[in-house]
């Protein structure tokens, strides 16, 4: 702690040497766990790829209503950073931590919060990033989209079928048409494609997909569903929109050649 304070160059060479070992720390020593959580360090969504801050930094940096220390993992800075469940983020200036380390998914149930801030997985569950004001101002607009949308999204689900636990509307996009979600306490895509590559069998997890409520898709959808909910069209559309998904979150697709295809489909109108 002393070095880490000190000096800060000589932390971060011991760091990238022994980071792991540390965080490795946090899971098996439970005695020293919140020592060892004062000298954790991570990328995040306002530093350059390599650099990395303290959980203190974040803290010192949060915006004032803030309640939560956001969270995103991935197999690698590149999925993270170009993740469409980062928009909302970007668009309030609200920083996100990058956990990236393959040792992380076993760091976090460690650490359910940090000086009394709760760590906040933005891929699990729903987030809530407006202020009461913002709320009650779009509610309003969030209540008239739900009931626009409301029979594309069931029409989208019943294309999907056991793809998808569900299908919602989002309020984590603002440019990105869709993107999957897991349960708070569901196996995120991460954790699914870790345990493969350990050889561990996976149980079937179905996530929700989000759609954009701005996004222009919706009105084509909306149409496709006024005239014929059940159309082959709509179902390509609805697997499009899912296999993006997937493709944003770094899931290999299962099926890339079927996808192929329905883009140039798509792109010959």
């Amino acid at each position: 702690k002393t070095m880490q304070s000190k000096r800060p160059e000589e932390y971060g060479e011991f760091w990238r040497e022994f980071g792991r070992v540390l965080k490795e720390g946090m899971h098996v020593d439970h005695a020293n766990k919140d020592k060892i959580s004062h000298l954790l360090r991570f990328e995040s969504s306002k530093t350059e790829a390599g650099k990395t801050i303290r959980l203190q930094d974040y803290l010192d940096r949060m915006q004032p209503d803030q309640k939560e220390i956001y969270y995103l993992t991935g197999e690698s800075r590149a999925v993270v950073e170009n993740s469409p469940l980062l928009e909302a983020f970007r668009q309030k200036d609200i920083e996100v931590l990058f956990l990236t380390d393959t040792i992380d998914e076993w760091v976090i149930p460690a650490l359910p919060a940090y000086e009394e801030k709760p760590l906040k997985a933005i891929h699990r569950g729903e987030v809530d990033l407006d202020s009461e004001d913002e709320k009650k101002e779009k509610e309003e607009k969030k209540k008239e989209a739900e009931e626009t949308y409301k029979p594309v999204l069931e029409a989208l689900k019943e294309q999907l079928g056991d793809n998808v636990k569900e299908v919602r509307l989002s309020d984590r996009l603002t440019d990105s048409a869709s993107v999957l979600v897991a349960d708070d306490s569901g196996i995120d895509a991460n954790m699914e494609r870790m345990m493969k590559a350990m050889g561990q069998e996976v149980p079937i997890v179905k996530r929700t997909l989000e759609l954009n409520p701005d996004h222009p898709v919706m009105d084509k959808l909306s149409a496709m569903v006024e005239s014929d909910a059940k159309s082959d069209a709509l179902g390509e559309y609805a697997e499009l929109l899912y296999d993006q998904a997937l493709l944003t979150e770094g899931t290999p697709l299962e099926n890339p050649a079927r996808f192929a295809k329905l883009v140039s489909k798509l792109m010959a109108g």
